[in-house]
């Protein structure tokens, strides 16, 4: 398997993620690693990776990496808790779709999202610009055939 299927996968089962309320929204961009000017299109999910761990041994290699996904909701405004309960209700659905693909399309042995410390509602900032979202990281596990 090769990164790009991988990255072609996870941007499909991402741009799934939708909520119907308080009010009915569907990502509507993904992004491997943040874009240079501000992000046009809400809700949107930025991705990038680092790997955490690799064991050697019998024959082999076992790898992980992680994948940090942050989800903007919003502009992030002054007493705006209307944008906090939009995020609130990504990270669940996201929880849900990842949960239902656990080999981002038969990209990876497998994969869970997890939450951060703090996970929800986070200010993330981008390109000057304050937003209101979710950040997690998605734990993949069994890459070590990925080419790049």
């Amino acid at each position: 398997m090769n990164l790009t299927s991988f990255l072609s996968a996870l941007n499909t089962l991402e741009k799934t993620i939708a909520i119907t309320a308080p009010t009915a929204l569907t990502v509507l961009r993904t992004y491997w690693g943040a874009p240079a000017d501000a992000l046009p299109d809400l809700p949107c999910i930025v991705n990038a990776m680092s790997e955490t761990d690799r064991v050697l041994g019998f024959g082999g290699r076992e790898q992980r990496i992680n994948v940090n996904v942050q989800l903007f909701a919003a502009r992030a405004e002054v007493e705006d808790t209307q944008s906090a309960l939009i995020a609130t209700a990504f990270w669940f659905a996201a929880k849900d779709v990842f949960d239902k693909d656990t080999s981002i399309g038969g990209t990876v042995t497998w994969s869970t999202l997890r939450g951060l410390d703090p996970t929800v509602p986070v200010i993330l900032t981008h390109a000057g610009q304050a937003y209101i979202g979710f950040s997690g990281v998605l734990e993949i596990q069994d890459v070590a055939n990925f080419t790049y």
